[in-house]
């Protein structure tokens, strides 16, 4: 009689993670698919009826959009995705952070080319004032921080 009741709360424990996954709602997909890189699953959670630019609260204060986290883990093809389905490359969370201050912020180095390709602006800054460049210099990552600033010469010496 032990041994089954063993038994049978292993096999109940080992779908609980597959029903919970399953159980999510298309938004939290969305952010789940952004933080993998899972760019499949980012259109479905939009078909679904994500809303592109909202922010995830769950487990971040500050909050963080699907753009956002895709830039946090350095996710390229995502943040492509999510570009071309819509996201407003420039918004901020409510600390002022652009999904481009959280690529400077993280090191993401392939995020942040992606969204210098796509036009992300260099020069808005964070509520604390600082831009995406002075976040990249604070964390230590020169590269990126190199990155940021030959894109804001570039977007400078392109004005009449």
């Amino acid at each position: 009689m032990f041994r089954h009741r063993s038994i049978l709360a292993v096999l109940a424990l080992a779908f609980v993670p597959v029903r919970a996954a399953y159980a999510q709602d298309a938004q939290s997909q969305l952010w789940e698919a952004a933080i993998a890189g899972d760019t499949v699953a980012i259109g479905k959670a939009l078909d679904a009826g994500a809303k592109i630019d909202s922010v995830d609260f769950r487990t971040n204060r500050n909050g963080r959009r699907a753009l956002n986290w895709a830039a946090w883990h350095n996710r390229p093809a995502a943040i492509r995705t999510l570009l071309a389905r819509g996201a407003t490359i420039d918004a901020t969370n409510s600390t002022g952070f652009t999904a481009l201050h959280h690529a400077a912020e993280a090191g993401s180095l392939d995020a942040l080319k992606a969204l210098l390709a796509a036009g992300a602006r260099t020069d808005t800054p964070n509520a604390g004032g600082h831009l995406p460049v002075e976040t990249a210099n604070e964390r230590g990552y020169s590269e990126v921080a190199a990155l940021i600033t030959d894109a804001e010469r570039a977007r400078k010496a392109a004005k009449p």
